[in-house]
């Protein structure tokens, strides 16, 4: 699914832009080169305002993020309001706003780095903030008034047309853009309006005021209008694109941009003609502890067999493995086995899983490897020792044969599919999959057992040690659930925003877990709240797995390694309370 951008914000060459996924972008070059920036959120951001060195941006389920360096650098600041924020406003002495749904309406004194609840307006949907010559914080809701912040206390006023969303303010002037494609203009701080069609019935979702006139409006249908006499007669250029717009910004020098779903759009005249620029973003930052180590190939599994020893699997068969840390690799191909996903080992046992009918086996550390008969669609396989394992192929629970030669399939439920399995001690297995689907056995697979998870989410993988179990899955948010009595009852413990596909646990006490967008979570207190580092990626991150003395993840292209913290005392487990959504924390500072 392709990003979108929801607003941007600039300042002479600097060009920030925000959207979906707690995505941020930034150009030090007026656009032509761009940089993704790592975030602690997986939520939409759906607005960004800046002043001096500080930027704010604003999203869905109360997400605030703060930046004092140019949007370098940025802070999930989020208050206890769960609303979905829609716009923010920052002046240049520090004081700012943020409104959203519900009449929620946030304030901070200190550059976004604090938030308190300001004064509500009742339940309306706030749409979009701004500033007024005098320096009064304007808020606009969809029901149709502008309301302006003087003191501690809101004055309204009504705003012609229907379901406004775009607001903004310059000198006397104030912009407001409605659901039928018209723009509404006052210069008495909304007492008084003058309206006028912009030529196109599509809503408007964002407006530009520029010097000498200069109004620029955007919306659905790839709609871009453009005014030199403060709204009052409009002109379309051509921009030959019907995807939305939802962001505008220029620079009073004749460069507008305007951002929406797909690439955004650039005019050099002063909003004349725009020509479409592809806005592609390069490596995300890597500050922390995650290093990057060089390997190549399509390759989706991963197993760390001891220090420094780690197997990968992936496309067409390969095999590529480590003895020394990655300084060194080699590489096998079993063509036969198709696109192998996932693989584990005991010893010098190796099993891997994958795409292909013919499922391999290895006795001598992986240089061999022969077929396992079994069923196609392998996703997932674990085991305790090197002859008792399972397997989840084409979403059925499958166990090793005594042989070692075949899988075979396991009366456990059909439906709903299956997606990763745990083997652990003595003759217990778990495994986990779609709608919060948790199946577990006490006898070695002859009979199993459906279980009530708590979670109604698509769980991804499955992780214990003992009779502690832990389990996450989700697509934008991410359950990660906790059994403490080996798989028979299960509590939700957090939903952090995201789509996790792995989880994995260390002999100091401390979870990890990773997924889409370079999700990289670390937990030290039993998985009761995640911490965000930063992965270097924006692809998926397929796995995450260690040996105690270092942690490796595997995703699109990437291969991640990072050496354990200082031996401490594993923390206690909390007990299980109400979960509540919780977006990753603030990433460390380099070397913090």
């Amino acid at each position: 699914m392709s990003v979108v951008h929801r607003a941007v914000w600039g300042r002479g060459q600097l060009l920030v832009l925000v959207g979906s996924g707690g995505h941020v972008l930034r150009s030090e070059d007026g656009g032509q080169r761009w940089k993704r920036m790592q975030t602690p959120v997986r939520q939409e951001l759906a607005a960004v305002a800046g002043a001096g060195q500080a930027l704010i941006a604003a999203g869905h389920r109360g997400t605030l993020l703060s930046s004092l360096d140019e949007g370098r650098r940025w802070s999930d600041v989020s208050s206890s309001a769960e609303a979905d924020l829609r716009g923010v406003a920052l002046r240049d002495d520090g004081d700012a706003i943020a409104v959203g749904l519900g009449g929620t309406v946030l304030r901070s004194r200190d550059q976004g780095r604090t938030w308190e609840a300001g004064p509500s307006l009742d339940t309306l949907c706030l749409e979009a903030a701004a500033i007024d010559a005098e320096g009064r914080f304007l808020a606009l809701a969809l029901e149709g008034e502008l309301a302006v912040l003087q003191g501690g206390t809101w004055t309204r006023h009504k705003v012609p047309g229907r379901c406004p969303r775009a607001l903004c303010a310059r000198g006397g002037l104030v912009a407001v853009g409605d659901g039928d494609g018209r723009v509404h203009t006052s210069r008495d701080g909304g007492a008084s309006w003058e309206s006028r069609p912009t030529g196109s019935g599509s809503a408007l979702h964002a407006l530009w005021l520029g010097a000498a006139g200069l109004v620029i409006a955007a919306g659905e249908g790839g709609l871009l209008a453009v005014s030199e006499d403060e709204g009052r007669t409009w002109t379309r250029p051509p921009l030959r694109s019907e995807q939305p717009r939802y962001g505008v910004w220029g620079d009073d020098q004749g460069a507008i941009w305007c951002a929406g779903t797909g690439p955004a759009f650039r005019s050099t005249d002063g909003g004349k003609g725009f020509a479409k620029v592809p806005v592609q973003a390069g490596d995300a930052p890597l500050d922390g502890p995650w290093q990057k180590v060089p390997v190549r190939g399509k390759l989706r599994g991963l197993w760390v067999a001891g220090p420094g020893r780690v197997v990968l699997v992936g496309d067409g068969g390969s095999i590529v493995q480590t003895r020394d840390a990655g300084q060194t690799w080699a590489r096998s191909t079993e063509e036969d086995a198709g696109s192998l996903v996932a693989v584990w080992g005991s010893g010098e046992t190796m099993l891997a899983v994958g795409g292909g009918f013919a499922q391999i086996r290895s006795e001598d550390g992986g240089h061999r490897w022969i077929e396992v008969t079994g069923r196609p669609g392998g996703a997932s396989v674990h085991g305790q020792g090197a002859r008792r394992a399972f397997a989840i192929l084409d979403g059925v629970v499958c166990r090793l044969g005594a042989e070692g030669l075949r899988w075979i399939e396991l009366e456990a439920p059909r439906e709903p599919r299956l997606r990763a399995v745990w083997a652990g001690p003595a003759q217990l297995a778990v495994a986990v999959g779609r709608g919060g689907a948790v199946v577990r056995t006490v006898d070695d697979g002859a009979t199993w057992e459906a279980v009530e998870s708590g979670s109604t989410r698509d769980l991804e993988a499955v992780w214990g040690r003992g009779d502690e179990l832990f389990a996450v899955g989700g697509l934008t948010l991410s359950d990660v659930l906790r059994s403490r009595d080996g798989g028979a009852t299960w509590d939700v413990l957090a939903v952090v925003a995201g789509g996790l596909r792995s989880i994995w646990g260390d002999e100091a006490g401390a979870l990890w877990a990773c997924g889409r967008d370079g999700a990289l979570l670390r937990s030290i207190d039993g998985g009761a709240t995640w911490r965000g580092e930063a992965s270097g990626t924006w692809g998926t991150l397929f796995d995450v797995r260690g040996d105690g003395a270092e942690m490796w993840a595997l995703g699109e292209n990437v291969l991640l390694r990072r050496a354990a913290s200082e031996p401490r005392e594993p923390r206690e487990p909390r007990e299980p309370r109400e979960p509540r959504l919780q977006e990753d924390a603030p990433l460390l500072e380099p070397g913090g």
